[in-house]
């Protein structure tokens, strides 16, 4: 199933990047990224906040 899948997924990076030059894979790229970007910075203040809280705040 994982190598249908994975084909699949090849195929249609492919067909993206001959027809519309790469738009859509960059613009999927992009959202992952901002989106991880943000779970990284809100788990680092949800650290700080709980360190915060604790008393245990390292300068």
């Amino acid at each position: 199933m994982f190598r249908i899948l994975l084909v699949l997924v090849v195929i249609a990076i492919g067909y993206d990047a001959v027809v519309h030059q790469g738009l859509y894979t960059r613009n999927v790229w992009t959202s992952v990224v901002g989106f991880t970007d943000s779970a990284v910075t809100g788990a680092k203040q949800l650290g700080q906040d709980a360190r915060e809280e604790s008393g245990t705040v390292r300068q």
